[in-house]
């Protein structure tokens, strides 16, 4: 029987993967998380065969959270879901440690199938993500994923403002601009700020 765990903030999205799994005979949901944070304690010590991860949650990119988990259990196998496929984003994925990756417009039987790939040892990249990464070189900037209010966000967190002020100069709650923090830093690939900072200056989006 393979366990599986399910990290997603949205509980449409689990309990629908929850539901879709429970008529498979081979594969058991050993968990639900909607958080990064709630994820990795539960996660740490389990012995679950798979997790599926999206890659975007309110409080920490779930590149961050592959990243952490497999520090402390190097064999940790887990698939990154998300609605993007671009090879920056496949790349950062591998990097991190993940052995499956899926785009959100993958069918529900894809899921199986990479589930089953992943638990038995294999790799298992969507037909997307395999295309992307295969021709990576013509990859246009991760800026162009970002939304507009991302972009503004953006604009402010690479000068070095703090989230409350960014919250306060937007007129949103601190709590959306974590959100939004959290989401450009998945798009583009990166851990923090002091990423985003250094990416601003490769890209001369910062004068040095």
């Amino acid at each position: 029987m393979i366990s599986v765990a399910l990290v997603d903030d949205h509980i449409m999205v689990r309990s629908g993967f929850a539901q879709l799994l429970s008529v498979e005979s081979d594969i058991n949901v050993h968990s639900q998380h909607s958080c990064a944070s709630e994820a990795f304690k539960a996660l740490v010590k389990s012995s679950v065969d798979v997790a599926v991860i999206d890659i975007s949650m309110p409080d920490e990119s779930g590149l961050v959270l592959l990243s952490k988990l497999r520090k402390e259990q190097p064999n940790f196998r887990a698939i990154i879901l998300s609605i993007y496929d671009s090879a920056s984003f496949v790349s950062q994925a591998i990097e991190a440690g993940a052995c499956g990756y899926l785009s959100k417009r993958c069918g529900p039987g894809e899921l199986v199938t990479a589930i089953r790939t992943v638990a038995n040892g294999d790799r298992y990249l969507c037909a997307d993500a395999l295309f992307n990464l295969s021709n990576a070189s013509a990859t246009p900037s991760a800026l162009d994923e970002l939304t507009k209010r991302e972009i503004e966000v953006f604009n402010h967190l690479i000068q070095g403002e703090d989230v409350k002020h960014i919250g306060t100069e937007l007129s949103i709650s601190h709590k959306t601009i974590h959100v939004h923090r959290a989401n450009i830093l998945s798009k583009l690939g990166l851990a923090n700020n002091v990423d985003l900072i250094r990416f601003a200056l490769k890209h001369k989006l910062l004068a040095e």
